[in-house]
């Protein structure tokens, strides 16, 4: 990883309206950087903005307010994997059809032996055999379609890579072999990745640094060991305390802190120690 700047959200908003009078403000002046070939994990709880935020990112949403700018250009080289991957793929699509639709869509050549000889690689890497090629998603299991997803967004070697809760929706055994299926891919291609995830042991695990998030802003960011070990905001040590431990008797003893999220939050975020930003309380 280098120190370059592959991604900044300046001052950026993201406000739905219900109706005329009702208007939910899902991020609330957000900034953000990402480094070229870096994992960002973003954590916080359900309702805090943070798909807004990769939707932002990928172009599905385009902001209500601020700027998003990828390498000063508009346009962003960006892939999106979704929670669900039952929903995400298209029921009517082979797999084969499924990972080369990004390249049909771009109108690039995706017919060619080389474009062929890509896909197989690909399928070998993200762990499927190229006899699933001709499968239905309704024929695979909940891993395989995840599987197939990655496939589909590394298809186009995007610079970044914005991963939605890829695990939410699948069994323990199963999240552990996406989480690292992950960490060897973007080792090889060195994408920049965004991990958004509820699960905090899984965000340690595979990101560099680390965001907190709640209503809509951030409230600390730091290095994911440095954000662990040394938590500053009072919600992200609330979060952290209820982090579950296999350990019966650590459990009925441990003090899990209450953070009241109807606290007004600071307007300015300050930098505690060198790469360590809290919100003001």
């Amino acid at each position: 990883m280098d120190n370059a700047i592959i991604l900044e959200l300046r001052k950026v908003s993201q406000h739905f309206s219900i109706n005329k009078d009702l208007t939910v403000q899902a991020v609330d002046g957000l900034d953000l950087t990402l480094r070229r070939g870096e994992v960002l994990g973003l954590v916080g709880e359900s309702g805090c903005g943070k798909s807004t935020v990769a939707r932002m990112i990928a172009g599905i949403y385009q902001p209500t307010a601020g700027e998003i700018v990828f390498h000063g250009r508009q346009k962003p080289r960006v892939q999106l994997i979704f929670q669900d991957s039952a929903a995400a793929l298209n029921p009517r699509m082979r797999v084969a059809e499924i990972i080369l639709e990004p390249l049909r869509i771009q109108g690039q050549d995706y017919q060619s032996p080389s474009v062929k000889c890509r896909l197989v690689e690909l399928l070998e890497q993200v762990g499927l055999a190229a006899r699933l090629m001709s499968k239905l998603p309704g024929e695979l299991s909940g891993g395989q379609r995840q599987r197939v997803a990655i496939a589909r967004s590394l298809m186009v070697q995007p610079e970044l890579l914005v991963a939605d809760e890829p695990i939410a929706s699948l069994d323990i055994s199963i999240q552990a072999q996406i989480i690292s299926l992950m960490q060897r891919l973007q080792k090889a291609y060195n994408f920049t990745l965004l991990f958004i995830a509820h699960d905090l042991s899984v965000v340690r695990y595979i990101s560099q640094r680390t965001g907190v998030m709640l209503k809509g802003k951030l409230v600390e960011l730091a290095p994911t060991e440095e954000l662990f070990g040394h938590p500053e905001h009072p919600y992200t040590k609330a979060l952290l305390s209820a982090i579950p431990v296999p350990d019966p008797l650590y459990e009925r003893q441990k003090e899990i802190l209450y953070y009241d999220t109807s606290c007004p939050l600071g307007t300015e975020m300050y930098e505690k120690r060198p790469g360590h930003f809290v919100r003001a309380v």
